[in-house]
């Protein structure tokens, strides 16, 4: 059994190992075999495309479901709107899961704030205390760049595959789906494909 996760460029990179390391984690807590999963780059949200990747993706008798994931920033007014495309791009794919971060995935970042800012040595108050409400004129990925350029002793680059690795290192993933929807959506469904109880 194999669960494909397609999602945005560098969130591939940046998510892949956490979330095998979660799902392995519950797996391991409930007495069930691990789940075999992939995350690959969606490299495109054109309709046509995508709907052909996913079937690909489908056709390979291992695979078992695929999970979209995509950003409500820049594209979408917000996470039902992103989800919608998905759906409608794939068309009546049961075994297809759309999902959205709200406004990015960087907002599920935002409850580890303090930890954050520890590692760039920036006091600096929390950007509000919904992750998923802070907005889309300056999305929580810009909050991410603007702290990062104010570290000390020098300015930093928030490079997303090489820092959302190092952020979320050792974090508990349950204390972000406590504060974001979207991202506990997310995990639901990806226990639940694997066989696990939801959170």
């Amino acid at each position: 059994m194999t669960v494909v996760l397609l999602v945005e460029g560098d969130t591939e990179t940046a998510l892949k190992e956490k979330l095998k390391e979660f799902l392995d984690a519950h797996a391991r807590t409930q007495d069930k075999p691990k789940v075999r999963f992939r995350t690959k780059d969606i490299m495109s949200l054109n309709p046509d495309r995508l709907c052909r990747r996913v079937r690909l993706e489908l056709d390979d008798p291992q695979v078992t479901a695929v999970v979209g994931l995509i950003d409500v920033y820049p594209k979408f007014p917000d996470a039902n709107a992103a989800k919608g495309f998905l759906r409608r791009a794939v068309g009546q794919e049961p075994r297809f899961y759309a999902h959205a971060a709200q406004f990015d995935v960087e907002a599920w970042l935002l409850p580890y704030w303090d930890a954050i800012c520890r590692r760039v040595k920036v006091q600096q108050a929390a950007p509000g205390t919904h992750p998923e409400q802070v907005n889309q004129q300056n999305p929580p990925s810009k909050r991410l760049e603007e702290l990062y350029r104010r570290a000390k002793p020098k300015p930093r680059k928030y490079v997303k595959p090489i820092e959302m690795a190092a952020i979320l290192r050792d974090k508990d993933l349950t204390i972000a789906a406590a504060q974001c929807s979207e991202f506990k959506a997310f995990l639901n469904t990806l226990l639940t494909l694997s066989g696990l109880d939801p959170l």
